[in-house]
């Protein structure tokens, strides 16, 4: 689809041009043959004149004749000429048009696309919890010896199954969000402690059911960031370090300045990522497919994904390097 319009919108971008280009080459023509034809008549009224003065007497005028072939041919020079300038204007114009045209449709294609892309993960992905959830209800009605203990663990396999659905609609909301309104961040100086102390501060319930340690160095100094995002960003990562680390482990927080830039890593000392993963980690729903048969983790694989919409928006980085059972390091950085 989008192949075509830009074909349609090239197509009207040379035709404005070209019809811009021939209007100008004719008007080019038409004033440099008035000048063409103003000279030759000037030409020959000064050859008249220095004829009658150099003659002391007067005698028959003589017929001043002036090469007519040699002004039609210096048209059709120069006719050719414009031609070949309108060919060349409409090769570049061509290219030009056609590249301008990409440029053009560019955000809709993307625009177009993100939606498209809503669209097909929020079915993929619903449509499994809806289902198991209308069986689990359907079966459990028509069950004529259903009690009260039996109807309670329905209820809460119900609400669990709920709570899933809401953490996976906010998600993709969240990155459909920071597809379109990414540059609606609000940017302010932060003090870099701050940040991390409230990130650790509300992770920190989380990390005490698994009696993990969080270390974290404060380093003075402020970024210019959006405060609520990164911390976000800083809390998808730690639960990720949680989420995979053992039991009583530790997980390091730390960030260093550099002249231009703030870099943070989250260490942990979980079961790590094989290097097959490591290049697909932040696509979206990557980590879901293993998440569900490893480590019993309800995870949907959308947290690194919006992670990275939120670094791409703050013009900075992420990386990870990791090793199987040894630990992961989440890098992470950002313009002061």
């Amino acid at each position: 689809m989008f192949k075509k319009a830009r074909l349609k919108l090239t197509a009207w971008y040379l035709l404005i041009i070209m019809i811009i280009s021939f209007s100008f080459s004719a008007l080019i023509y038409q004033l440099i043959s008035l000048e063409i034809n103003r000279f030759a008549n000037s030409q020959r009224n000064r050859i008249e004149r220095n004829i009658f003065s150099s003659n002391q007497f007067p005698s028959p005028p003589r017929a001043i004749i002036i090469d007519n072939d040699l002004i039609v041919e210096s048209q059709q020079h120069l006719l050719v000429n414009l031609v070949i300038i309108n060919s060349v204007i409409f090769l570049l114009s061509g290219s030009l048009s056609y590249f301008l045209a990409g440029k053009t449709l560019s955000p809709i294609q993307k625009m177009t696309e993100d939606q498209k892309q809503f669209i097909s993960d929020a079915s993929h992905e619903l449509k499994t919890p809806i289902t198991a959830l209308k069986t689990m209800l359907e079966v459990s009605l028509r069950d004529p010896k259903l009690n009260l203990i039996e109807s309670k663990k329905v209820l809460t396999n119900s609400i669990f199954v709920t709570n899933q659905l809401k953490t996976l609609s906010d998600s993709l909301l969240e990155l459909n969000h920071l597809n379109n309104n990414g540059s609606s961040f609000k940017l302010e100086p932060i003090l870099i402690k701050n940040l991390m102390s409230e990130s650790i501060k509300k992770i920190q319930p989380q990390a005490n059911k698994k009696k993990i340690t969080i270390k974290f160095k404060q380093i003075k100094g402020k970024i210019i960031v959006d405060g609520q995002k990164i911390e976000e960003l800083f809390l998808i990562l730690l639960d990720n370090a949680i989420k995979y680390s053992p039991k009583s482990s530790s997980i390091n927080f730390t960030a260093i300045k550099t002249k231009k830039h703030a870099i943070f890593k989250i260490i942990d000392q979980g079961i790590g990522i094989s290097p097959k993963d490591l290049p697909h980690i932040f696509d979206r729903f990557y980590r879901a497919d293993n998440a569900r048969t490893k480590n019993n983790s309800s995870s949907y694989g959308l947290g690194l994904s919006i992670a990275q919409k939120i670094i791409e928006q703050h013009h900075g980085s992420i990386s990870v390097q990791s090793i199987p059972n040894k630990g992961s390091i989440f890098s992470v950085s950002l313009q002061l």
